[in-house]
């Protein structure tokens, strides 16, 4: 290219257009051309804003930080969960007694009787909190978004009343919030859940309910701002067709999928707006449904952030998250876990024409987009997901924080530090063998990395759960036989 042509445009005006540049054309436009490449490596702001992209993290915009300054933060951040370099911090306690808990954005909250404390952990730069709430009402589970100044409770039914309330409170004071039209919204039930889960994301309040059999699954959807109800699947029964609906997850403010336990099973994703299936995500076969079956089928999708926390430079983008499927097949002989990015799911949730067939076969969708695993002994409440990152739980055989990074679009750690940890790639795929049970052998691609480091020596052996967000490992385990749980925040 004939370098007169370069210089009709000031240098700064050339980083504007290469701002309009996903990441990996950017880096190609660095091989054009020494000058192109020059005006590139020399941006921050094409690097900083690159990287984010590809970290799957959006700026906050609440930072004062210069873009260089916030590039160095973003690296070693990065850095930092390469080699799970963290801090460790006192532990925090709370008693065995409690009814829920909760984990988002760096708070750690839990239900106690008619008590609700809200735990922030410290991080390498501010202090911790801690604070509690008497409540004026009998709860049983709730959900928060911080950012949203929000907690959603659920309250307790009583014995022989058909009907329970749902609280809208805030956060920070546990009032009534101000931007709900509806401060207690009544749910009729024919009966008292058996299990239950509640979820927020963004305008939206999710809550799902299994009936003391486990034959039905309810799920009613409200905004919480309007208190109206936008989605009503509350007779969600048996069906020999369909299956029966046994876990459920918001992927969005526009979809949810439903985990459904039939032969081999499927995910189903339905739209909110139109209130349709619109696809059926078929599981593996299995070689004779007459011997073998699944037996459940359950999700756990990652907490959802409305808006970025004011005291944070960057966050997970919400669109960029890893949900996990729990899969047990024949009475427990077998259990599995399948890893499959949100955004690849809401790419179902497109309404079809009625013509169009809503099932999708396992080998058009789940070996390139999917990774499955065994999951040995651990239960469903082992796994933790918070954006790409899966946090498994410690072992008796390997005392470790274990974290599996789904983004295979992550730049390169430079020149990482020397380090405990472990960090093992698996870009190719993997293959999960029971001939007894499955036509095929599973074989599925999604990359990943698994980072192991050992726990801290004051970190107790049974460690049945670990937390994370984006800048805390939280295990959780108990020190001794008395009647308190013990957290161990630890800043990344």
């Amino acid at each position: 290219m004939n370098s007169s042509g370069h210089h009709l445009l000031p240098n700064e005006l050339w980083e504007h257009v290469f701002l309009y540049l996903d990441y990996p054309s950017a880096l190609r436009c660095q091989q054009v051309c020494r000058f192109f490449n020059s005006i590139i490596s020399a941006s921050a702001n094409i690097q900083y804003h690159g990287e984010l992209t590809m970290d799957g993290m959006i700026d906050t915009n609440a930072s004062n930080l210069p873009v260089v300054d916030r590039l160095a933060l973003l690296r070693e951040r990065r850095a930092a969960w390469h080699s799970l370099d963290w801090q460790l911090f006192p532990a925090q306690s709370f008693p065995r007694s409690y009814h829920a808990y909760d984990f988002v954005g760096g708070t750690f909250a839990i239900l106690l009787n008619n008590e609700f404390i809200a735990i922030t952990f410290p991080t390498k730069t501010s202090e911790g909190s801690r604070k509690s709430h008497h409540l004026d009402f009998a709860a049983r589970d709730f959900a928060m978004d911080p950012t949203q100044d929000l907690a959603i409770f659920l309250g307790e039914q009583v014995a022989n009343d058909p009907v329970t309330y749902i609280y809208v409170r805030t956060y920070e004071t546990i009032a009534s919030h101000p931007q709900s039209e509806q401060s207690r919204i009544a749910v009729h039930l024919n009966e008292r859940p058996h299990d239950c889960m509640v979820q927020i994301v963004e305008d939206l309040f999710a809550f799902a309910s299994s009936n003391s059999d486990e034959s039905r699954l309810d799920i009613r959807i409200w905004n919480w701002k309007t208190g109206q109800i936008v989605h009503d699947h509350s007779h969600l029964v048996d069906d020999a067709d369909q299956g029966r609906a046994e876990s459920f997850a918001l992927l969005s403010s526009k979809a949810f999928a439903i985990g459904i336990k039939t032969d081999s099973g499927h995910i189903s994703i339905w739209d909110i707006d139109s209130g349709a299936e619109v696809s059926r995500l078929c599981l593996p076969e299995l070689a004779d449904p007459d011997e073998w079956s699944l037996e459940s089928v359950s999700v756990d999708a990652p907490p959802y952030l409305a808006h970025p926390r004011p005291d944070r430079t960057f966050m997970t983008s919400p669109g960029h998250r890893v949900i996990s499927f729990s899969l047990t097949y024949s009475t427990g002989s077998v259990d599995l876990r399948a890893y499959i990015l949100s955004d690849f799911l809401t790419s179902y949730a497109t309404p079809r024409s009625s013509d169009q067939d809503i099932d999708v076969p396992w080998e058009d969708w789940g070996p390139l987009n999917t990774r499955v695993m065994d999951a040995g002994d651990q239960d469903d409440s082992d796994t933790h997901c918070q954006g790409f990152r899966v946090a498994l739980a410690a072992d008796d055989y390997n005392i470790s924080v274990r974290i599996l990074d789904f983004n295979p679009r992550r730049p390169a750690v430079r020149d990482p530090s020397p380090s405990d940890a472990e960090v093992v790639s698996a870009d190719s795929s993997t293959t999960v063998s029971y001939p007894w049970i499955f036509e095929k052998d599973i074989e599925t691609h999604l990359p990943y990395t698994m980072h192991i480091r050992e726990l801290p020596d004051s970190c107790p052996v049974d460690v049945p759960i670990i937390l994370l967000d984006e800048c805390h490992v939280v295990p959780i385990g108990f020190l001794g036989p008395g009647s308190e749980v013990d957290l161990f925040p630890m800043a990344i």
